[in-house]
């Protein structure tokens, strides 16, 4: 994951229309409760990473669009960001193992090593068509896409950003993720309030 130089756009201009604020329109964090699994999906392996980051897109999404596809009016200038400090360490692993046992890697997973693939797979079946954009932020991660989501909007690159940030932690604590969809106030509300544009903590209680 390569993430691009990014410049903070800084405060919105005091002249912006208010229906041009950037809002957080849905979202969903993983886990949500106790017990929560994720599934599988199709041409993905090994792996929870890519599970994790199309679950998180599908329970975002769905809370402010229903069931797929989006509204295609409003799909076609919707970027996708995923942002992960971690990476998927799974298959970076598998694939390092493999290559040091002399081993055939399995063509699954030289695709999805790519971050741009499961990316792809939420475009595809939600069909947004707005830029694909992969960060690796060695800190301070949400803070980092929501610089990039803003950068993305202040540009006219896109009118919303679904913003994913999935972490497949290590150890006991398990995987766990945010996802934001981020549109203007002007945007049709969702089934729940929009909300100002702020970084959570995802670190106590991994989003329960």
């Amino acid at each position: 994951m390569t993430a691009p130089p990014v410049t903070d756009p800084g405060p919105a201009a005091p002249h912006q229309p208010a229906s041009q604020l950037p809002l957080v329109l849905a979202s969903a964090r993983w886990p949500a409760r106790p017990g929560d699994q994720l599934p599988q999906i199709a041409g993905f392996i090994t792996s929870s990473f890519s599970p994790l980051v199309a679950e998180l897109a599908e329970r975002c999404l769905r809370e402010y669009f229903g069931a797929p596809p989006a509204d295609p009016q409003r799909a076609a200038r919707t970027a996708i960001l995923l942002a992960s400090t971690s990476g998927d360490l799974v298959t970076s692993a598998a694939v390092a193992a493999a290559v040091d046992a002399g081993r055939r890697v399995p063509p699954l997973l030289f695709f999805q090593s790519n971050p741009n693939a499961v990316a792809g797979y939420v475009a595809g079946r939600w069909g947004l068509a707005g830029p694909v954009v992969c960060t690796m932020p060695a800190a301070d991660t949400l803070a980092d896409a929501h610089r990039s989501a803003r950068l993305l909007l202040a540009d006219g690159d896109a009118d919303a950003v679904l913003l994913i940030q999935a972490e497949q932690a290590a150890g006991d604590h398990g995987d766990y993720g945010l996802a934001q969809l981020i549109g203007p106030a002007s945007w049709p509300h969702g089934s729940a309030p929009p909300q100002p544009l702020s970084v959570p903590d995802l670190r106590d209680g991994r989003g329960i």
